[in-house]
């Protein structure tokens, strides 16, 4: 039975027949080997001239060789007939004599010794029989590729189709399956490419390396589906084919890994249309960003309008909200996990995406076929050069950019280098005399990321893979200003100042997968990281004390991680667990930190494809950021965890309901818990380039406590596709010294959450798109009362603790009574975005994709910023009232963006 249903597979009439053949010959020797196991050997003659059978004289030509070409050669010198099945025999393995073997019988003991065969004679033949009829099971590895490229293919399915026991291919395309020898093919599966029924060769031949076509890129995109119920990750893990990015409306039209991903519940942004991801009430600090496994500091361009991440040299992006896999650690809330594109290994191919704000290239190709490839993205704003000569020059000047670069060695079958390199860039300068925003300083910004990476991946053995990486990460962000500082009505003070601030990582890691078999798995590994954080150095042309003269302060540290994860499906695949425990030490002069982080993860199969999975995770993060309290800037500051300042925590817990109502439609519930400790937030308005070790003294640490419940309704499969996304969510800070110790919403809290996202593909050529977004609105702090302050105004004209202002002696200041913090809430977030894309060329070379659409299509005023102020301008009885103010970047929004490919 199990063999008709192996190769019912074939659809091919010709197959099948040669498949029903094949079963009848193979139904027909187990009867026949099941009739050899019973029969009585009646007569002492028939037993003796079987015996004499196996004690033919003979001696192999060779000492070494295959099962094969013993057999072969056994039958050809002796003229006995040998019967076995291919099915149950590994004849390409390699065999060893030992040099006593003298008959045929000791020849075949020898070459099949630990294979689970032994040889028996019957009636003038030998018989090659499974010891107790037992069922025997060999390893199946390689690579999966893409076909057209060579590019290594990162979470294919390989399943038995007999069995339903797979695997799924790891970041580097490989994976390991155990198999049994009654089945002759395995599936391989993934969203983006064309289904592959693979018969596997001869056991012991190698690596199975399996190239996958790509799917016609009309179709429907599906995302998180698997072809095998057994192949199953966790509810608490997204994976994003890139091509799902460029599936929905998107502001200005530019392509955003981390905005694509906020369509799943339990990640959302701090602002409207924001890059910056909050997962699960946190920070934008306690997320891990992982870029071809280098960690990266700052992913915002255009404060964090628009993330560092290009579209186009993205290829595959993982995001962990629990259950967070033992080798990942250094962040609380969440690990987002980036790969960039190998390069293709066959042929030259590239693409031009041009929109009114920016411009991107991709080229990729064999340097030498099959061996090596790069790829190569370039991206460029195009604000500067469109419209910097009118439009924006009475705001400032502002321009990006982002070089991606990747080459992949081929040294064997088994070997691989990688190299991987990234810059991005921003420029900003805003300048005290443009009519718009009215300053009295002139400001530069320039803050960049670099990262590089190389990565040796080796193939051990068929069950033993090993990654081991070296990498480089800065993040650098230079701050000039030019002030003009009042002393009196007739004379002024000329400042210039500037401000450094940087942190620099060098690492080394190691990543080992030992599969066992098909229900048991092993990883381990560990690295080491020095750190270099120079969080504040400032100087300027003035001397102002002791404080400015002071060296800035360095820290040099080392962090060292130590991991072990288990695996493992019990009751007939009923049952995963997965413990797992991470190691973490922070080594500096003066202070230790360690930290034990136990993981565990158990995921219980209903029947119905149903599933229930609860999991704890505890994270430890010994770095922080200091953030300023509105946007994403890149003024915000890494420090360390020094001998007063101790690492964050968080105790993370998690249980979820999944529901495959068919192949098309998934529905989840998914719960959670998290404690923190020790967290860190400002304490006072912090001065990010004070030029000492201050920065300690202006924060404070508490504890934190975020639960919620999120939904999750998605249909993957047909012409109309869709997410529909609902977080309910509470995010709560205490701290000792703030808000009188009371606990009060976290900025970042946000009560309900919704997101829709739908895709109706028109014709083969023509998709619509529409997304609708909602958020409830960010607490804010407003003081219950305002008081005058008399004395700066009117008691000694306009200087109070050194504090001056020009318009002392025409306005009122006033001083704000403050209750509680975060004690109200703005208006809610929420805009519908509708889009289209055109497919050009199908069956061309060249390609060529027509995307447009309008955001905030109701003109919806949302609010970006709000502050609490009183505004004057030059014009001294032009003085606004004190009262908040609410500032909307985007209102009705179209955009229009094409993309050439070849």
């Amino acid at each position: 039975m199990n063999y008709n249903y192996c190769w019912a597979l074939n659809t091919d009439k010709k197959a099948t027949r040669l498949s029903s053949a094949n079963n009848f010959v193979k139904l027909a020797w187990t009867f026949t080997t099941f009739l050899l196991l019973l029969l009585p050997w009646h007569t002492t003659s028939a037993q003796q001239h079987s015996d004499s059978l196996l004690s033919v004289p003979f001696r192999p030509a060779s000492q070494q060789g295959s099962i094969l070409s013993y057999i072969q050669e056994i039958q050809h010198k002796t003229g006995i007939s040998i019967s076995y099945s291919s099915n149950f025999i590994h004849l390409n393995k390699k065999v060893q004599l030992n040099g006593n073997e003298k008959t045929t019988g000791t020849v075949l003991s020898t070459i099949l010794q630990g294979s689970g065969i032994q040889a028996a004679a019957f009636n003038g033949k030998i018989f090659l029989l499974r010891e107790n009829s037992q069922t025997q099971y060999y390893t199946v590895s390689g690579f999966v590729k893409e076909n057209s490229s060579n590019e290594a293919i990162i979470g294919a399915s390989i399943y038995d189709p007999i069995t339903m026991k797979g695997t799924i291919s790891n970041a580097y395309g490989f994976f390991t399956l155990q198999l049994p020898d009654t089945c002759h093919q395995i599936v391989f599966s993934h969203v983006g490419y064309e289904t592959v029924i693979q018969p596997l060769p001869p056991p012991d031949e190698g690596q199975l390396n399996v190239y996958m076509s790509t799917r016609n890129y009309l179709q429907p995109v599906v995302i998180n589906a698997s072809p095998s119920d057994s192949i199953v990750l966790h509810a608490g893990y997204i994976n994003m084919p890139v091509s799902y990015v460029s599936s929905f409306p998107s502001l200005l039209g530019e392509k955003d890994v981390l905005k694509s991903l906020q369509f799943y519940p339990g990640a959302s942004s701090s602002l409207e249309s924001s890059a910056n991801l909050l997962i699960r009430g946190g920070g934008a600090d306690q997320n891990l960003y992982l870029l071809d496994g280098v960690p990266i500091y700052h992913t915002g361009h255009l404060f964090g309008l628009f993330s560092i991440f290009n579209g186009d040299a993205v290829k595959d992006v993982s995001l962990y909200k629990d259950a967070f896999p033992a080798k990942y650690a250094g962040r609380l809330s969440s690990v987002v996990d980036i790969r960039t594109r190998d390069g293709n290994m066959k042929e030259w191919h590239g693409s031009i995406t041009a929109s009114p704000v920016s411009a991107s290239a991709l080229v990729e190709g064999p340097i030498i076929k099959d061996k090596t490839s790069m790829a190569l993205t370039l991206r460029r704003s195009l604000v500067d050069a469109l419209y910097g000569g009118n439009i924006l020059k009475n705001y400032g000047k502002y321009y990006l950019y982002d070089v991606n670069l990747k080459v992949n060695q081929v040294i064997n079958d088994k070997n691989k280098l990688y190299l991987s390199f990234y810059k991005g860039q921003d420029k900003l300068r805003i300048s005290s005399d443009n009519p718009v925003i009215l300053l009295f300083d002139d400001y530069n910004f320039d803050w960049s990321n670099i990262t590089a990476a190389l990565k040796w991946t080796s193939v051990v053995s068929p069950r033993i893979f090993m990654n081991n990486t070296v990498t480089y990460s800065r993040f650098y962000n230079l701050f000039r200003q030019n002030s003009v500082i009042p002393l009196s009505e007739t004379d002024s003070m000329y400042v210039k100042g500037q401000g450094i601030s940087s942190i620099k990582d060098v690492a080394v890691q190691n990543e080992t997968e030992y599969t066992i078999n098909n229900i048991h798995k092993l990883s381990f590994g560990g690295g080491y990281t020095y750190h270099n954080f120079s969080p504040t150095a400032y100087s300027t042309n003035i001397s102002a004390g002791e404080g400015i003269k002071r060296q800035a302060p360095k820290y040099f540290m080392s962090e060292v991680n130590l991991y072990a994860e288990d695996q493992v499906t019990l009751f007939d695949d009923k049952l995963i667990l997965r413990p797992g425990m991470h190691f973490g030490a922070l080594l500096q002069s003066g202070s230790t930190y360690t930290s034990f982080q136990p993981r565990l993860m158990a995921r219980w199969k209903l029947p119905h494809n149903q599933y229930i999975e609860a999991s704890y995770s505890n994270m430890t993060q010994f770095i922080h950021q200091l953030t300023t309290p509105v946007i994403n800037l890149p003024t915000d500051l890494w420090v360390p965890s020094t001998d007063n300042i101790k690492p964050e925590r968080s105790y993370n817990y998690s249980l979820a309901y999944e529901k495959k109502l068919d192949d098309q439609w998934r529905f989840s519930v998914d719960g959670y818990y998290k404690l923190l400790s020790d967290i860190l937030t400002t304490n006072t308005v912090l001065n990010i380039f004070d030029n000492s070790d201050l920065w300690e003294k202006k924060v404070i640490s508490g504890t934190g406590t975020n639960y919620g419940a999120e939904v999750l309704l998605e249909k993957t499969k047909g012409r109309f596709t869709g997410i529909f996304s609902y977080t309910l969510a509470w995010a709560w800070r205490q701290f000792d010294r703030a808000n009188g110790g009371k606990r009060f919403a976290y900025k970042e809290d946000r009560r309900h959450t919704i997101s829709l996202a739908m895709k109706y593909q028109v014709k083969k050529n023509w998709t619509v798109s529409a997304t609708w977004k909602f958020a409830s609105g960010a607490p804010f702090t407003l003081p219950q009362q305002i008081f005058p302050d008399l004395d700066w105004a009117r008691h000694i004209n306009g200087y109070l603790d050194e504090r001056y202002s020009p318009f002392s002696t025409y306005q009122v200041n006033y001083l704000p009574f403050f209750n509680g913090l975060n004690n109200y809430r703005l208006h809610p977030v929420h805009h519908l975005d509708i889009g289209t894309n055109i497919y050009l060329g199908e069956k061309t070379k060249f390609k060529h994709i027509i995307s447009a659409g309008v955001y905030n299509i109701y003109d919806r005023n949302n609010p970006f910023i709000v502050s609490f102020d009183q505004f004057s301008y030059y014009n001294f009885d032009q003085v606004y009232p004190i009262q908040l103010y609410q500032y909307s970047l985007f209102r009705t929004l179209p955009y229009l963006s094409y993309t050439f490919k070849f």
